[in-house]
């Protein structure tokens, strides 16, 4: 062959040499007799997206086209090189590769990594060469291609999908993939652990209860059709009892189109618990409000009958009728005793009629009921009653309700005044509403304890106090369509003021 004229030789291509053997170049260029031209087979090699490499007989190099930068940074290529002072080594063989291919003749495709600090793979190809049909190879033809791109796209893969199982797998839903028959084909860890009977190619309808297994097939066809939905039923144990569980079915799309469907299972079974004890406990308390209130209102009459025979006791010198006395007594006792053990207390909800409520009345005749509750004090405690009534004036309630209301107001305020003090009553109109007040010179209040005086059990009285009196007025004066202002200072005393819509002339 002809050596090589022309312009010099392109980056990453070396020149064949003038001494190339005459049958090597028969075989690579059958016309090479012919002299085709430098450009074609140089165009050639150049058109190949690998890195080419052809070694004689004598395994040395005689032809080097290389394309990639990363072998032009690691390997310096020259003519004449051997084989055995370049790189082609198959991982875990000591003999060269083109030694052994020019020895057996047969062809070899592996994998290898060259590269000392910055190790890059490479697909090798080494293919013998014979010239006119001679048993022994006269040369070896060696083609590499750098796939560092493959792998670290294969790698981002693995990563990727580490991730996404990562994911789910951490899931706290059984996630399960099914095909269009309804079979099992994948299933995450939380599936494996909770449901360990339900295995790939299994039906998951086996694992769903009788009366939930409409309603999941339902489910499962509408995901077939693209929907997503959610739905509550119940699936079964390895134990073979049921638990409750959020399903949800979403469709499994791989081009364009439903091939599974993706069924997400959420166990409610503890939350389902939660809720029917909660349900159960607003039942209790249902009972419990109504006990409580009603223990409240008894409390004020037992505290009225309780101070009504303390003051005849004081009165009277007839042994028998002492008895009699400390009797009821004892037995208001007990009974008061009894009630401050009643249940829970809550704003009451029941609906009354209301009639025609006159303030001044209802004030005063409140205050008559309220008055042994500080006579029993000594001079030095006694409390100063002031009444300002201003008229008839007429509200729309309760008059029992009301009564209740005023007098939770009056013993607070006696409360507050233990070494005596004024207690202010009274009533007026404001435009259209029906105002009454208790004010009284006692300890009054700070922010905070005005911000929650009508929580229930809210109390500043300690083991003296149920908290329940101004919660239940609150509730009260609501229902009545009203409202109640407080006004306190500490060390300035407390008012309260209620205001009442008044009633329609008709």
């Amino acid at each position: 062959m002809r050596p090589l004229p022309g312009p010099p030789t392109p980056v990453g291509f070396t020149s064949i040499p003038q001494s190339m053997p005459n049958q090597l170049s028969k075989d690579l260029y059958p016309e090479a007799d012919a002299g085709p031209p430098v450009f074609e087979w140089r165009s050639a090699l150049e058109a190949v997206p690998a890195d080419i490499f052809v070694f004689d007989a004598t395994r040395r190099l005689i032809l080097a086209h290389v394309c990639s930068p990363s072998l032009h940074r690691l390997c310096e290529i020259k003519v004449d090189m051997t084989c055995c002072e370049m790189f082609w080594k198959a991982q875990g063989e000591s003999q060269c590769v083109v030694d052994r291919a020019l020895k057996s003749g047969t062809k070899a495709e592996f994998e290898l990594t060259v590269g000392g600090g910055e190790q890059l793979p490479f697909v090798v190809i080494v293919q013998p060469l014979f010239d006119n049909g001679d048993a022994t190879a006269s040369g070896v033809l060696v083609t590499a291609r750098d796939i560092s791109d493959l792998r670290h796209a294969e790698a981002e893969v693995i990563v990727h999908k580490s991730f996404m199982s990562s994911i789910a797998d951490r899931s706290p839903d059984e996630i399960y993939a099914l095909n269009k028959g309804g079979n099992i084909t994948w299933v995450n860890q939380r599936a494996e652990r909770d449901n360990p009977l339900a295995a790939q190619g299994q039906r998951i309808i086996d694992f769903i209860a009788p009366e939930s297994q409409a309603a999941l097939l339902d489910g499962m066809k509408r995901a077939f059709a693209g929907q997503e939905i959610k739905i509550e039923i119940r699936a079964t144990r390895t134990d073979e009892n049921h638990r409750d569980v959020e399903a949800h079915t979403s469709p499994l799309w791989k081009e364009g189109e439903v091939e599974g469907v993706l069924l997400f299972l959420r166990d409610i079974t503890e939350r389902k618990r939660a809720e029917a004890v909660a349900s159960q406990s607003d039942k209790l308390r249902a009972v419990g409000e109504l006990a409580a209130g009603v223990a409240h209102n008894l409390n004020n009459s037992l505290t009225v009958i309780k101070g009504r025979s303390q003051l005849m006791e004081m009165r009277t010198t007839d042994e028998s009728i002492l008895k009699s006395l400390r009797v009821i007594n004892d037995a208001v006792e007990d009974g008061s005793k009894t009630l401050r053990r009643i249940l829970e207390f809550a704003r009451r909800d029941s609906v009354h009629r209301f009639d025609p409520v006159e303030l001044d009345d209802l004030v005063m005749s409140s205050i008559e009921i309220a008055w042994p509750k500080w006579q029993r004090k000594s001079p030095d405690e006694q409390i100063q009653v002031k009444p300002e009534c201003t008229g008839p004036i007429y509200v729309k309630g309760d008059l029992t309700e009301l009564r209740e209301v005023v007098l939770n107001l009056v013993f607070n305020a006696v409360d507050a005044m233990p070494k005596g003090g004024v207690l202010e009553v009274g009533t007026r109109v404001d435009g259209d509403h029906g105002c009454f007040w208790v004010a009284d010179t006692g300890c009054g209040m700070s922010t905070e304890t005005i911000e929650r005086i009508f929580e229930p059990f809210f109390t500043t009285k300690g083991d003296k106090g149920t908290g329940l009196g101004l919660s239940a007025s609150h509730g009260i004066i609501s229902r009545h369509g009203g409202e109640i202002v407080t006004f306190s200072r500490l060390g300035e005393g407390t008012r309260f003021e209620v205001r009442l819509p008044i009633r329609d002339e008709g």
